[in-house]
């Protein structure tokens, strides 16, 4: 292999790579508890709108020149997102996100144990409040 063919490689893979990388990354995975937040940081351009599938049909759910926006009420299932960057959309810029809530088992699990973590509080600071008590 000569040096020129080396370099057309590493610029191939390069523009590739860039090429199909999407824009929209998760920054805060809430999934299990039914929202997530979208960032597309690297994204070129100035006004973005970002869509979700319904039914078969694109619906712009974001649109102005933030960089990140944070989807809630999410119920379980598959949603699929497109960012489209003034105007121009790319099918690279698309990202498919799963939502599944906790169990109700690991909920009340959840909720078990910090009413525990609270009983024993309060009692500790019951029980430390009285022996502090000044005898004057």
């Amino acid at each position: 292999m000569t040096f020129r063919s080396i370099i057309l490689f590493f610029i191939y893979i390069f523009a590739f790579s860039y090429a199909h990388s999407s824009e929209i990354e998760i920054v805060d995975n809430g999934t299990t508890a039914g929202y997530v937040t979208l960032a597309w940081p690297s994204a070129s351009g100035k006004t973005f709108e970002l869509k979700q599938k319904e039914n078969g049909h694109w619906k712009i759910i974001y649109q102005g020149q933030d960089r990140a926006t944070t989807l809630s009420g999410l119920a379980d299932g598959t949603y699929h997102y497109a960012l489209m960057m003034d105007g121009q959309s790319n099918a690279e810029d698309e990202i498919n996100i799963t939502v599944r809530h906790h169990t109700l088992k690991r909920a009340w699990t959840f909720f078990g144990v910090g009413a525990a973590m609270f009983l024993i509080l309060i009692t500790i600071l019951t029980i430390g409040g009285r022996n502090s008590v000044n005898p004057d």
